[in-house]
């Protein structure tokens, strides 16, 4: 982002955890004026943004009451929003069980959480001329898959329209055993297409795939069984498997004001780990720079948007 005044952040699932974190560092940069805080529960909200404003020493922060996975909650969100939104950081996401079930619009919570409804969200600002500049998708190294934490990478036998639609109706697994670990790295496989797909479409903004790395303090396991609870708090961390929580949240941050991150690319962590410096990710899955599958992740999210 360019360094003028009164910029206007969102973020979503900004009540804790990472979201929380990138509220704080934006509101600490002076070219941040208004900072909405989208969050699905509003006393939560009300709590975050009275310690952001004791921690950042600023009165900027909103509270928009935004339920992703629920897209009338987004559009009426959306509705909400006063002006333009120079830098939409779309954070909220899920992984675990509760993830497969299906929610009323007939798709997993889990891609409801992690890509559809911040696609209602960031495609509604487009089409109603109110997104400033840049859009940043959390991402994951889910995506490529993690060894390491024996999480499978997603692969497809064409990458189509049809079988990228299956992840997101859940029917994928239909005829063989669910894997929340597998349908999470499928959302952000989808949603890292998608993303690169508006870059395309839009080049006068940028969107960008960022994954947070792996992060300690956050609320992301909180659904997982214990011992992957206990693992992600505390071995992780000590065996150099993740980093801290404002490490993670700057990744997000420099994704919105790193000017030098290319418009339509997803940067994650090198091949093989989970923390350290960024890269291109079509570096290490090429499929990621394929238009056509682009092309395909957007025509299946929209069989679920009316």
């Amino acid at each position: 982002m360019t360094d003028l005044k009164s910029k206007t952040g969102l973020v979503t699932g900004a009540n804790a955890g990472i979201g929380k974190d990138v509220a704080r560092q934006l509101a600490l940069r002076p070219e941040m004026a208004r900072i909405y805080l989208a969050c699905r529960n509003e006393d939560r909200a009300t709590t975050a943004k009275a310690e952001l404003e004791a921690a950042t020493g600023r009165r900027i922060f909103d509270i928009v009451v935004v339920d992703v996975a629920d897209l009338g909650s987004v559009r009426a969100g959306l509705a909400a929003i006063d002006g333009s939104v120079d830098a939409l950081v779309m954070n909220a996401g899920v992984i675990g069980p509760r993830a497969m079930g299906l929610t009323a619009d007939g798709v997993t919570t889990g891609f409801a959480t992690n890509v559809l409804g911040h696609a209602v969200l960031l495609e509604g600002l487009l089409a109603q001329g109110r997104l400033g500049e840049v859009a940043v998708l959390a991402g994951s190294e889910a995506v490529r898959g993690v060894p390491k934490l024996r999480m499978k990478g997603p692969s497809f036998v064409s990458t189509s329209a049809d079988e990228l639609a299956a992840v997101i109706d859940g029917s994928y697994f239909a005829d063989r055993k669910a894997d929340f670990n597998l349908a999470f790295g499928q959302a952000k496989y989808i949603g890292a297409l998608w993303m690169a797909y508006l870059g395309r479409q839009h080049p006068d903004r940028r969107f960008i795939t960022m994954s947070p790395g792996n992060t300690t303090g956050t609320q992301a396991a909180s659904d997982l069984p214990l011992p992957m609870r206990l693992a992600a708090k505390y071995v992780m961390p000590a065996l150099g498997l993740a980093h801290k929580l404002d490490v993670g949240a700057k990744r997000l941050v420099d994704g919105v004001t790193d000017p030098t991150l290319s418009s339509g690319v997803f940067y994650a962590s090198a091949a093989n780990t989970l923390t350290g410096p960024l890269f291109n990710q079509a570096d290490f899955l090429p499929d990621l720079a394929n238009p056509t599958f682009q092309d395909h992740a957007n025509e299946a999210i929209h069989r679920f948007i009316s």
